[in-house]
């Protein structure tokens, strides 16, 4: 199937794709919505999707026969296989959607599909309700900054060693991640440290820089954390800066974060000025 950009653009109320997550507003298109479909259950990357980094494989792909596209609603369910099994249903309406006819069709699907678990995700402009907050940073001038003595490159840290027990007390399942890849020899891109009394407090990354479906130079997201016994301290606010810092030196145009709604990330990218494009709202559908 193709999407029609007239009812599809009417009800995208913040910039989040299926299978792929939140992009900047400027490559929102039919064509984006057409080419995850067009790579559904072939296990293929699009050239723009950011778990390339991850994996040869895509998991999470789109059910393009249930598909539901009509004038003020679409809903695009998806289908992983990690783990027992998951469907979510990406809804697209002005909206709320109804969560006893969404769990219906999740139950089929899941009877159909050998799927466990399913989740319904929709887009707010409001964050009353919602779990995630979508924003946007635009790399500029201000943005090259120079280095905090309390941040450097995990590659370059006396402190390096650190970096393991600093993974497993994170309570940040991506760093424990990260430290796997690390010692499997693999090198996803730079990460960003914080130290204090020669041992790591908090990281940022991997950063690197991919081109987008406009061809817009991107940092994609990374893993950011500064466990709670050592906030209020700097580290996140210099993590931060040295981060955007690193994006502005290597060519990124831009950046689309996403930060849980009344957490201290929240609250600091909205100290930094960065610009709200709308709320994710996610429940689980028995």
């Amino acid at each position: 199937m193709t999407f029609r950009w007239d009812w599809l653009s009417a009800v995208l109320t913040a910039p989040y794709v299926p299978a792929l997550g939140p992009v900047q507003p400027a490559a929102l298109s039919a064509a984006l919505f057409d080419g995850i479909v067009s790579v559904a259950g072939t296990g293929e990357f699009l050239p723009y999707d950011k778990d390339r980094r991850w994996s040869a494989t895509k998991d999470e792909h789109i059910l393009a026969a249930q598909i539901v596209h009509a004038p003020g609603v679409t809903i695009i369910p998806t289908l992983s296989r990690r783990g027992a099994g998951s469907i979510r249903l990406y809804y697209y309406a002005h909206r709320n959607p109804d969560l006893r006819d969404l769990a219906a069709r999740a139950r089929e699907l899941r009877a159909a599909c050998g799927a466990r678990e399913s989740q319904a995700i929709w887009l707010s402009d409001r964050p009353a309700g919602a779990r995630t907050r979508l924003m946007l940073k635009i790399f500029g001038d201000n943005d090259r900054c120079p280095p905090d003595r309390q941040v450097s490159e995990l590659a370059h840290c006396p402190a390096a060693a650190t970096f393991r027990a600093f993974a497993a007390q994170s309570g940040e399942p991506g760093f424990a991640f990260l430290c796997q890849r690390l010692q499997a020899g693999l090198d996803d891109g730079t990460i960003l440290v914080a130290t204090e009394d020669q041992r790591i407090v908090g990281a940022v990354g991997p950063l690197t820089v991919l081109a987008d479906a406009t061809g817009t130079a991107m940092v994609p997201p990374a893993y950011y954390c500064v466990p709670p016994g050592y906030r209020r301290r700097g580290h996140g606010r210099a993590l931060w800066r040295a981060s955007m810092a690193w994006g502005a030196e290597h060519g990124a145009v831009c950046k689309v974060l996403q930060a849980e709604t009344g957490s201290a990330a929240e609250q600091l990218y909205k100290a930094e000025g960065l610009r709200t494009l709308g709320f994710v709202c996610r429940q689980t559908l028995s």
